[in-house]
């Protein structure tokens, strides 16, 4: 299993639009909003690295979604 977080940046006003979006997404394991830089941040897990990157492009082509960065669990990782 691959695990990712991906934090996401909104246009402003429509975080909560995004994060009714990402609970609909099969892969995503947790998503909550946040103050700072970013301002949802998701857990995905998917069976393979393709996998993960797939969910990110899903996540990146919402009209609300201004920016994303991805942080990849490494193996040995817990």
């Amino acid at each position: 299993m691959v695990k990712a977080i991906v934090l996401i940046r909104c246009r402003a006003g429509t975080y909560k639009d995004v994060v009714r979006r990402l609970k609909e997404l099969e892969n995503v394991k947790l998503v909550f909003s946040s103050l700072g830089a970013y301002d949802v941040v998701s857990k995905i897990e998917a069976g393979s690295l393709s996998e993960i990157a797939k969910v990110v492009r899903a996540i990146r082509s919402f009209k609300n979604v201004s920016a994303t960065e991805t942080l990849v669990e490494v193996e040995g990782g817990s």
